[in-house]
């Protein structure tokens, strides 16, 4: 009894133990955040500041463009699994045809969609398009739509009907079935006029976001936690702009026997309004003198804006570098490193979200509208339904740090029977079967041709190699 006792005392007085649990001057004033609740009541100011973080600081621009062209890239391209390769070799036709005929509003194709959609997962945290139908074939287009049209505003609940949270609507077993969009995007012309938001089912529309906790409806911009760093930043970067310009202004002081004006400018009152200008030679009237106050120099400055930078850059799960444009200080390990540790967050996102949410829908409108089409019969689609819908998608490659030594390190896998060469060449971004077909077409045509393979150089020894032999 008494062991049981000890037992639950520990407990009760553990919680001293835990710093962050604590109470004090430290912790006077922390913000918490305790569910979702306060993510979709704050989400929209954040998306508001976030936009203009991601099209006006250099920094934003860098890293959206960033993490837009390495999760999308030129496109996450499906690759059939059905086990009929002629089949396959269809169904990859048709959808390649289809994707340019994707976009509703005829700016891009469904890759540069997907790419779009990056976009808008990073600046506002989600990104909202709807399916719509070709006025002329029939086929399913996409459309894509402001996430801020996804009405916030419509929430209720109701003992009879479905329960709707920010525009989403929800069954009795909380599946989304439904969402409420506006007909206009924020700041639109249309988007003052009074209009009820279209109920839209779940089956029409692409609602994508990174959920971070559970209950979360809506996304959250991935660059909320650096937008305020990055506001105090743009700050400094001004802050000692104006103090190098100010400090380059004035090329040295006249003194005048006749009292001229000291500056040009406009007198209020005892003030004067004056305009520096660079390199000017002030004259000063008898018994004048200007003073300027001992700025204290600023030699830290510099240490400061590269550690904001880093911390901005690990905010939004991309690499210094990419952040910045700066590759001064990096070398082959430091950023193989870096690359891993972002690609590793890429493919998270390529995988979880992107081909979840956005890819997959996809793929299935275009094989049912190929059965509504008669392209696919419908008896064949219901005796292999689950084949002709199974895909795998390939995300973009990705570049070589050092393609010498990666090569090397791929073929020493292989070799050993550590990899296979589909692995391989899946990560590259492409497709073991049309890298064979391709090269057995190569070799038969420098055989019908004549053309005599060039020699294949011996491979460099490596460093332990090499000093094995000397």
């Amino acid at each position: 009894m008494r062991a049981l006792a000890r037992r639950v005392l520990d407990a009760l007085f553990s919680a001293r133990s835990l710093d962050a649990a604590g109470g004090g001057r430290r912790w006077r004033d922390a913000p918490t955040v305790t569910s979702a609740g306060i993510l979709h009541g704050l989400a929209a100011t954040v998306a508001a500041r976030a936009m203009h973080f991601a099209m006006n600081n250099p920094t934003g621009v860098r890293i959206t463009e960033s993490l837009a062209t390495n999760i999308a890239g030129d496109g996450i391209k499906p690759r059939s699994r059905h086990p009929q390769e002629a089949v396959r070799q269809q169904l990859h036709q048709r959808f390649l045809t289809w994707t340019d005929e994707a976009d509703a509003d005829g700016r891009t194709d469904f890759f540069g969609l997907q790419q779009n959609a990056v976009r808008d997962l990073a600046t506002f945290g989600e990104a909202l398009l709807i399916f719509t139908a070709d006025p002329d074939t029939g086929a399913p287009q996409l459309r894509r739509l402001h996430p801020e049209q996804l009405d916030r505003a419509v929430t209720r609940v109701s003992d009879t009907g479905p329960m709707v949270y920010q525009g989403v609507e929800f069954d009795g077993t909380g599946r989304v079935t439904a969402y409420h969009i506006r007909r206009a995007a924020p700041g639109d012309m249309l988007a003052g006029i009074q209009q009820a938001p279209v109920r839209m089912p779940a089956s029409d529309v692409i609602h994508l976001f990174r959920p971070m906790m559970p209950g979360q409806v809506r996304g959250l911009s991935w660059f909320a936690p650096v937008l305020l760093p990055a506001r105090e930043l743009d700050a400094l970067n001004d802050a000692l702009l104006m103090r190098a310009k100010v400090a380059a202004l004035h090329a040295g002081f006249i003194t005048d026997p006749d009292g001229a004006t000291l500056y040009d400018g406009e007198q209020t009152g005892n003030a004067q309004q004056a305009g520096l200008e660079p390199g000017a030679l002030i004259p000063l009237p008898p018994g004048k003198s200007v003073e300027f106050p001992d700025v204290p120099d600023q030699g830290g400055a510099g240490a400061l804006a590269v550690s904001t930078y880093r911390m901005i850059a690990a905010g939004t799960n991309v690499t210094y570098e990419q952040a910045t444009g700066d590759y001064s200080q990096v070398n082959y390990s430091s950023a193989r490193a870096a690359l891993l540790e972002f690609r590793r967050f890429c493919q998270s996102i390529q995988h979880h979200v992107m081909v979840f949410g956005m890819c997959r829908p996809v793929w299935r409108a275009v094989i049912r509208h190929q059965v509504l089409t008669g392209e696919i019969p419908a008896a064949i689609y219901q005796a292999e339904r689950q084949s002709l819908e199974a895909v795998k998608w390939l995300p973009p490659a990705w570049p070589w740090v050092d393609p010498e030594k990666e090569a090397r390190a791929a073929e020493i896998a292989i070799n050993n029977r550590l990899r296979s060469r589909s692995e391989v060449i899946a990560e590259r971004g492409y497709d073991a079967e049309d890298v064979d077909a391709e090269i057995a077409a190569d070799e038969e045509r420098l055989a019908r041709l004549g053309i005599a393979r060039a020699a294949t150089p011996p491979a460099a020894p490596q460093p332990d190699e090499q000093e094995a032999a000397e």
